[in-house]
């Protein structure tokens, strides 16, 4: 047994709540109140998160069900991912949670519930932590290790990033875990109530209660048939869980099945497969954990890494990394990442570094205040370059875009379906069907009125630019539908399917893109003319000096391209194409006035690849980096009209097509003309 666990190693009776000394119940007094704050700024987040319509997918899904079920469907088949929901993880603490629909029927509601399970989850870690100094009785430092462990529960910015990645019932299920974890080292009875209410989280929650178990075990005597007792219960309802298909959501299949050897042949995964192909390939388990090391080391160091080495939460912490980091031979949704999917460590760890200390600190008092105050340095490191970056990485749809927004949303009645984009798509959740966009390909339709809502570059999304214009000429033209706003970057169209129609098709990143349809803001330069027949709709210049068409943009690899625009103009405007990932001019060529549309061609050497946007790949600084999944392969290749001013310029759409080898020479003289 490890010298962590050993220092929790005392008789069960006396695992009672102590009666602590002064100076920690003075800690724990203002640690309390320093946790009520961070609840405040939590609340204040998810109202201003929910009100900007930054809520994607993943709220999509449990948001929906939360609104049928308060509706009576007590059978509810999320339309984002098409099955009952109880298949996706065996959730089953929505039910009692849509009660709370009707206390506030909003969707902060959900985001709410999310922040006080969160918060409650630190305040049962800090009192625990405050008990574990207080039965460890160093010889000196005693507040200050308790407050080490406030601090690094304050500070971990991953927390503040698993808040606002939705909502997602493993922020519910942390709380009870809490609980449990804390009640079953007491030795106190309700730590059953606590197990079964946790596995109502579904079946993630069963491998935090298998993990708790397994703590249990290890911590000592006085917990070890009670420790072992729930980790075959945890065990258990995740293999019947797991039996029963009601796990859909986790996709172990896609996840792990590269461990059993079963990815290449499409073979079903099982359990003496998966554990037969670890015993037989452990290399390829190791390769991959020695590839997400950075992965590992960002999840646990915000909160000391030997934290996770304590008797009660090495199991649970291992189960919760492992889950996470191995699945995928390569990462799936960025899950091995920081992130809701590993809160867990982020709330026990902090225990488990104070036990660590409260250990050396009997030895060596001196050695453990100084680590003590190295750890929270460090956290205040973490905290500094990550937790800045928050907004920046969770809000990213424009106040006057959510203004847009809203006022789209009241238009929509409540029988009509709606297909959004996927980075706002949460916001639109409460009706019985809505889909989102995600890119080219078929999505299923039903009902006689459908809202398009569609803001290609609000939010996080995974639809490329030139495939949510294609849709937005797509509706306004062949398919009739109804233009009710074109603001702010945002496109909404009302549809009524032909009779019959049971599907669409997202057309891909089209050649073609209407000018029009560009989503980017118009500025003063440039404004749309939508009036008449849709086919004659274009930019039209405004008089000023500036871009008069842009935001037609393109993911692709590098290359050498050709863009073809067509325009008409009464005075000199530049074409320009425009590498957005670098921020670098590719291409210009200048145009004199033309005699009505004509296309203007000219070469794009876009051959050299750069490197991707911020939060990607390996970001931070010296020990405070962390790894997030790339962006979309390619360049974002963007074309644009720019006019001195004073004259009419008309622009119709603009193409991009692969070029030839002598487009390299060209496009460098080209670039070097105009203006």
């Amino acid at each position: 047994m490890s010298a962590v666990a050993s220092a929790e190693r005392v008789p069960t009776e006396s695992r009672t709540s102590p009666a602590l000394t002064r100076p920690l119940r003075r800690v724990r007094q203002v640690g309390y109140a320093l946790l009520g704050l961070q609840l405040a700024g939590f609340l204040v987040w998810s109202f201003f998160q929910s009100s900007r319509f930054a809520l994607t997918w993943d709220f999509s899904i449990d948001g929906q069900a939360w609104f049928l079920i308060a509706h009576g469907n007590l059978g509810p088949v999320p339309t984002a991912i098409g099955y009952p929901l109880w298949q996706a993880h065996c959730e089953f603490v929505l039910w009692p949670l849509a009660l709370l629909y009707w206390v506030w029927p909003h969707n902060v509601t959900l985001l709410w519930v999310q922040d006080i399970c969160v918060v409650g989850a630190e305040m049962v870690a800090f009192t625990w932590l405050c008990e574990i100094v207080h039965r460890a009785r160093p010889a000196r430092g005693a507040a200050m290790l308790a407050g080490t462990g406030l601090v690094l529960l304050l500070l971990n910015p991953w927390t503040w990033w698993s808040v606002a990645w939705d909502f997602h019932t493993e922020t519910v299920g942390v709380l009870l875990a809490a609980l449990l974890a804390r009640a079953l080292v007491n030795g106190r009875r309700r730590a059953w109530a606590w197990a079964a209410m946790l596995l109502t989280c579904g079946d993630v929650a069963g491998t935090y209660l298998a993990g708790i178990g397994a703590g249990g075990v290890l911590a000592g005597r006085g917990s070890r048939s009670r420790g072992a007792a729930m980790a075959l219960l945890g065990v258990s309802a995740t293999l019947v869980i797991t039996l029963i298909h009601g796990n859909r959501g986790s996709d172990i299949q896609a996840g792990y099945a590269y461990l059993a050897g079963t990815a290449a042949t499409g073979g079903p995964l099982t359990l003496p497969g998966l554990i037969g192909g670890i015993a037989t390939h452990p290399f390829l388990l190791l390769r991959t954990l020695w590839a997400r090391r950075l992965e590992v080391w960002a999840n646990l160091a915000p909160t000391a890494v030997v934290g996770a080495a304590f008797s009660w939460v090495l199991p649970l912490s291992a189960i919760v990394l492992l889950a996470s980091t191995l699945m995928g031979e390569k990462s799936i949704a960025g899950f091995s990442g920081p992130g809701f999917q590993n809160i867990p460590l982020y709330i026990f760890t902090a225990a488990g570094a104070v036990a660590a200390l409260c250990w050396l600190a009997k030895r060596h008092s001196r050695l453990a205040l100084l680590l003590a105050g190295l750890a929270c340095a460090q956290a205040v490191g973490w905290a500094v370059i990550w937790g800045t970056r928050t907004p920046g990485q969770w809000l990213q749809v424009p106040g006057s875009t959510a203004t847009a927004l809203a006022r789209v949303a009241a238009r929509i009645p409540g029988s009509a379906g709606v297909i959004a984009s996927q980075g706002i798509m949460g916001s639109f959740d409460e009706r019985a069907f809505f889909k989102g966009l995600f890119g080219p390909g078929k999505i299923s339709v039903r009902g006689s009125s459908i809202w398009f809502v569609i803001t290609p570059l609000a939010g996080i999304e995974t639809q490329h630019t030139a495939s949510a214009m294609a849709l937005i000429g797509e509706l306004a033209g062949p398919w009739h539908a109804r233009l009710a706003m074109d603001r702010d970057g945002v496109w909404a169209f009302q549809w009524r399917p032909p009779p019959g129609t049971r599907e669409i098709t997202v057309p891909g990143d089209s050649r073609s893109l209407p000018a029009w349809a560009a989503p980017l803001t118009p500025g003063e330069a440039g404004r749309p003319v939508l009036t008449g027949a849709s086919a004659t709709w274009h930019m039209s210049a405004t008089g000023r000096r500036g871009y008069v068409a842009d935001g037609m943009a393109w993911q692709e690899q590098p290359g050498l391209y050709q863009a073809r625009v067509s325009l008409s103009t009464t005075g000199p405007v530049n074409v320009e194409v425009w590498n957005d990932t670098r921020h670098m001019l590719l291409a210009r060529k200048a145009v004199p006035a033309t005699t009505g549309a004509e296309p203007v061609v000219l070469p794009v050497d876009a051959s050299a690849a750069y490197r991707a946007a911020p939060y990607y790949a390996e970001e931070g600084w010296g020990p405070f980096q962390a790894v997030f999944p790339p962006p979309p392969p390619g360049e974002r290749l963007e074309v644009r009209v720019w006019s001195p001013g004073g004259g009419k310029v008309n622009v119709y759409h603009a193409e991009l097509a692969r070029g030839s080898s002598s487009v390299s020479s060209a496009a460098g003289r080209a670039a070097g003309k105009g203006g």
